[in-house]
């Protein structure tokens, strides 16, 4: 990533993402059998459910890559949620070694595709859950795997963040904050752990109650 006095270029997001999919296949593949059934940081998912929520996040967000260059905007999840979520019941069970080479493969196969994306498709529009564009794809996916890193529940904390991670989704959360929720005092803790705070994974309790994240 540049410096933080820079604003980053579309192919540092891309570079970004590549590092923290490299380290997620990492941390992906040394989980047991015993480890993928146990519960994770995120009410009634296993690890497995988690890691096969990353890698359809991946197949979701290849969709949105493969209709920029196509000029034919796609679903996220054909099917709605009922469909997402049945995805995600199904491979849940499966053995760790699938889960894992299910993450390499998908994980990979989208930030080869995001790197490859036409820089003059930047600005085309992306039915994201609210309004983004193809700009943002690495964005989402840089959060979908850095957070839920976190909540694989393995060891892995806010405070193993990379710094450029923190400060710049820190910066557009807390934009985002005020008008979320305003006059919001936001607490006196580290930029990681207020980063954690604003995508409701507090670090301690008794901080600011927010809205369900994104924002």
């Amino acid at each position: 990533m540049t410096s933080h006095s820079v604003t980053p270029t579309y192919a540092d997001l891309v570079a970004a993402v590549r590092e923290s999919d490299v380290k997620a296949q990492a941390l992906i593949g040394e989980l047991t059998e015993d480890q993928v059934r146990e519960p994770s940081g995120l009410p009634g998912w296993s690890r497995g459910h988690v890691v096969t929520h990353l890698s359809r996040n991946a197949d979701a967000l290849g969709r949105f890559v493969a209709g920029v260059r196509s000029g034919e905007s796609g679903e996220m999840y054909p099917g709605g949620p009922d469909a997402r979520n049945a995805a995600i019941d199904e491979g849940a069970d499966r053995p760790a070694e699938l889960l894992a080479l299910d993450y390499r493969f998908s994980g990979t196969r989208l930030v080869d595709a995001l790197a490859d994306l036409p820089t003059d498709r930047l600005d085309t529009p992306v039915p994201w859950r609210k309004p983004v564009t193809a700009f943002d794809l690495p964005i989402l996916r840089w959060n979908e795997i850095e957070i839920h890193l976190l909540d694989l529940d393995i060891g892995y904390t806010c405070h193993d963040w990379p710094a450029e991670f923190v400060e710049f989704t820190l910066a557009s959360q807390l934009g985002a904050l005020e008008t979320a929720v305003p006059g919001v005092r936001v607490p006196s803790l580290s930029d990681a752990e207020t980063l954690a705070w604003l995508v409701g994974r507090p670090t301690r309790v008794g901080l600011p109650t927010l809205p369900a994240w994104p924002f």
